[in-house]
């Protein structure tokens, strides 16, 4: 398969370099821009945020939620994290004074999915599944105004889940949404998948 090739690329890359890799920062998430120095580059700027993300899959009712902190107000012990997670890293890239700004974060994050046409314990909804997966926040430009762009951003999501039978269920879902100076903002896709 061609996907092989690329994951030997950065090793053969490390392998013929003879600078150090730099040290993870300890208690911290193990994927971290703030690990990789940016050379004084005042473009950049790297941090991590803790997130609470849903978004619900019109076609099959299903609602997926990320998440790094417990939700406060209405404690649930049957479908949400039980503690405070580790943030998620996050790197912003562009010109912040000017006109536009990339932003990506990436990491862990506790999924829970639930059916939003069964009612239950769940924030008023079934369980369907919950456990630990990866999420993705990618947004082409944070600021979002700047004529002609488009602002388009996109969050994505998978893992390993536990369902409420005990079985380990596969999720996958995507939310891209978009708006611009000519487009009124709009959902170009919004899933939750479970197999």
């Amino acid at each position: 398969m061609r996907w092989r090739g690329f994951l030997l690329l950065p090793l053969l890359c490390v392998a013929c370099t003879d600078q150090q890799p730099v040290a993870p920062i300890e208690d911290g998430p193990a994927f971290n821009w703030m690990n990789n120095p940016d050379n004084g580059n005042l473009n950049i700027y790297r941090d991590a945020f803790h997130w609470r993300v849903c978004w619900t899959d019109p076609t099959n009712g299903l609602r997926v939620c990320h998440t790094t902190v417990p939700y406060a107000p209405d404690p649930q012990t049957t479908c949400d994290i039980q503690g405070e997670g580790d943030p998620v890293p996050y790197q912003d890239a562009g010109f912040a004074v000017s006109d536009f700004l990339h932003a990506i974060s990436h990491g862990e994050t506790w999924v829970v999915v639930r059916d939003m046409t069964t009612p239950g314990n769940c924030f008023g909804a079934a369980l369907v599944a919950e456990g630990w997966g990866t999420f993705h926040y990618n947004d082409n430009d944070a600021f979002g105004t700047t004529d002609p762009n488009v602002n388009t951003w996109i969050f994505k999501g998978q893992g390993t889940l536990e369902a409420t039978d005990g079985s380990g269920v596969h999720y996958n879902g995507v939310r891209h949404m978009q708006f611009g100076p000519n487009i009124e903002f709009r959902v170009l896709k919004s899933k939750v998948n479970l197999r």
